[in-house]
Order: C-alpha cells, then structure tokens, then sequence
C-alpha cells in the first residue's frame, strides 16, 4: 500500500530549474552532432572550431598531418568521418540524457539525477588525459582549453545541487 502522495513536478522550484539546465546541456548535445558532421561534410575538416580541441591545438599537435589533411582528400575524409563516429556516440548519449531526465527525474526520481550528473562529468577525465597528451607534445594552450571544459562541468554541479536540494525538499514536503 502507497502512503505517500503523487509526486508533483514544478517548473519553478529547484528541482524544476535543476531539470532545465540538464535538457538545456542534453540539446546542446543533441545540436552539436548535428551541426558539426553537416559543416565538415561541406567544408571539410577545419571547418569548425576544432576537432578535438581548437584548430590551432589540433593542427599545432598534428603538424605536417595538418597540411595532409587539407591536401589529400582521402586523409581529410579519415577526420571527418572520424568525427562522425564521435558525434554518433554524443547523439545516442544525448537522447539518453533528455529522455531519464524527461521521464525520470521530473518525476522525482532521485536515481536518474545521479545517473545524469555522472554521465556528464564523465567527459572531465578523458579531456583531461587529452590535454595531458598536447601538452606532452609541446603543444601550449591545452591546459587553458581545459579550463573552459571547466564550465561545462560548473554547470553540471550546479544542476546537480539544485536537483539534490529540489529533491529533498519535495521528499519533506
């Protein structure tokens, strides 16, 4: 027998806000995949702000293999569709993450804020190893560009608080 009573989700309160910054980091990662195979299929791979990093990080990692990709088309292809596998996995991660905090945690359920938060910080340790890797290359300015992952993860947190503060408040409620 259920005693407790029907859960009720409310956009304004902190759970409310916690579940709009976590679909608002999902259709980020729903438009990326999206935009970015479009813009190297037409432009070819230097076309956006950088395939792992930045242009010039990547390139400066590169070197001579920069100059290839622009000159050989079957090098620039190998980017580019290496690029789509990635965004491939973005996208299946991205509708992932709308759809547990869709349908579960704007229903309460606190297993999918946790799910949500981990998966999202999940990234940090990979970029992390990534500009270790530049850095070992003498590429200067890695370390820099993991800071600004370091928004990405801010962000993250603070929906995550919100979320966890949001919950526990409905649950005295």
């Amino acid at each position: 027998m259920n005693t407790l009573p029907p859960f009720r989700f409310r956009w304004r309160s902190l759970l409310g806000l916690a579940v709009a910054l976590f679909l608002f980091y999902g259709a980020m990662n729903i438009l990326l995949p999206i935009y970015v195979p479009l813009s190297l299929h037409l432009r070819g791979p230097w076309s956006i702000g950088g395939l792992v990093l930045t242009n010039k990080l990547d390139q400066a990692l590169l070197g001579q293999f920069a100059v290839a990709s622009q000159t050989d088309p079957r090098f620039g292809a190998f980017l580019v569709s290496f690029m789509d596998t990635m965004c491939a996995y973005m996208m299946a991660f991205a509708l992932l993450q709308v759809a547990i905090v869709w349908f579960a945690l704007r229903r309460g359920q606190a297993w999918a804020l946790w799910a949500a938060a981990l998966a999202d910080l999940a990234i940090l340790p990979y970029y992390t190893a990534i500009a270790q890797t530049y850095v070992r290359f003498g590429v200067m300015g890695a370390s820099e560009f993991i800071r600004g992952i370091g928004i990405f993860a801010a962000l993250v947190l603070v929906a995550t608080a919100f979320g966890w503060f949001g919950l526990r408040r409905t649950a005295s409620v």
